[in-house]
């Protein structure tokens, strides 16, 4: 068999997922049995409730912002509720069923709290592999006035035109909607959290450019993504010791299939990006260690021959990496998967910031030159990128 039809047959593998599991039966008569048990034993409780209820009086209403029942439970931080995350996105609300043209604000102020949550669609990483809640107690005033600041949208613009030639009326019935087809594997909520208030659930849809709540809608500011992540980031490093933080180690040797770019593996791991926006996002926060490691490949697998750790000047490097990953740096020669040749010499540099996460960066040297961050295809390794790890590891290989 010649390495081609190898490389095709693990092509093929890669991107066939495996079959799930036949279902079990038994198991679910047995969850349907339990599940009827459960709502038996749940009207039997309800009911004996009711009953109590009735004899000890009425719950009193409350007067508030907008109305509704006194907050059912208090938690220990002194805000009502819990900030759970929505897990399907089946319980969004319709979006052409909520008011996008009201003046209405879109939360309530006073928030204390907000959560994004990220809510599979379909596909995607494995949960293992997902970006869990992250909750924001800073700058949580700003988030809410982002979420109000954002536009109603605009029935139909009377400049439009019908079948006729003739301007479109607009329709008041019309929520404007004009969604895209992009593939997406999540979708992101926020979850508001407040002294006095059940929690606010605010869903956002990156294709309509939406973001809604049960009623309410408004026009997507993308910009809400980032602002969140920044005061998110910025609240991760404040509470972080750098003396907390690990410096990044080299493995003394790894299978060469690491650090190829396959449909299974796209990339270096990359927990840094996870809490940017934005493609062009490299490293934003200050970097307080790194590891550059090199390797010489000997058949299937990669040996560690030098390797250097920093950590102070090591925010120097960061600059050098976010130049190397430019747009307007070209792509490198090197092809891709299942094309280009396999390493015989390459640098990994691993990445500590101040919230504590790492990231990965490879640097191939011989057959052919790339520079690979995450979901990158490659770059020619900048004339200044090669400086740097000359001066860390020695004159790269030829």
């Amino acid at each position: 068999m010649s390495s081609d039809d190898s490389d095709v047959r693990r092509l093929l593998a890669d991107a066939v997922p495996p079959l799930a599991a036949p279902p079990d039966r038994l198991a679910a008569v047995g969850s349907r049995v339990r599940r009827r048990r459960r709502r038996l034993a749940a009207g039997s409780a309800a009911a004996l409730v009711l009953a109590v209820g009735l004899t000890v009086g009425v719950p009193q209403l409350v007067a508030g912002d907008g109305g509704g029942r006194r907050p059912a439970s208090v938690a220990t931080d002194g805000l009502v509720g819990a900030a759970a995350c929505p897990d399907d996105i089946r319980r969004r609300p319709d979006l052409e069923a909520v008011r996008y043209g009201d003046d209405v604000p879109l939360v309530p102020a006073g928030a204390l709290e907000v959560t994004a949550c990220q809510v599979p669609v379909g596909g995607g990483p494995r949960a293992a592999d997902r970006v869990g809640p992250r909750v924001l107690t800073v700058g949580v005033d700003e988030i809410v006035g982002l979420l109000n600041a954002m536009p109603p949208i605009n029935a139909m613009p009377p400049t439009r035109t019908g079948p006729d030639g003739q301007p479109r009326v607009a329709d008041p019935t019309d929520p404007g909607l004009r969604c895209t087809l992009m593939s997406r594997f999540e979708e992101t909520a926020y979850v508001l959290r407040y002294p006095d208030r059940e929690p606010v659930t605010v869903w956002t849809d990156y294709n309509c450019a939406v973001a809604v709540t049960a009623s309410h809608g408004r026009r997507l500011d993308r910009r809400l993504f980032g602002a969140f992540l920044d005061r998110y980031r910025a609240q991760l490093a404040a509470a972080t010791d750098p003396a907390t933080v690990a410096t990044p180690a080299c493995p003394t040797s790894m299978p060469v299939d690491r650090v190829r770019l396959t449909p299974s593996n796209p990339g270096p791991p990359d927990r840094i990006a996870v809490n940017q926006a934005g493609p062009d996002a490299v490293l934003m926060t200050p970097l307080v260690a790194l590891a550059a490691c090199r390797y010489v490949v000997d058949g299937g697998n990669a040996r560690l021959v030098r390797r250097e750790t920093r950590r102070d000047g090591a925010d120097a490097l960061r600059p050098v990496l976010n130049a190397a990953f430019a747009r307007s740096v070209p792509a490198s020669d090197c092809g891709d998967w299942p094309g280009y040749p396999a390493p015989v010499a390459f640098d990994i540099v691993t990445v500590a910031d101040a919230t504590g996460a790492t990231a990965e960066f490879w640097v191939r040297h011989t057959p052919c030159r790339s520079a690979v961050r995450a979901h990158h295809r490659g770059s020619e390794p900048t004339p200044e990128l090669l400086a740097a790890l000359a001066r860390l590891l020695g004159p790269p290989p030829r």
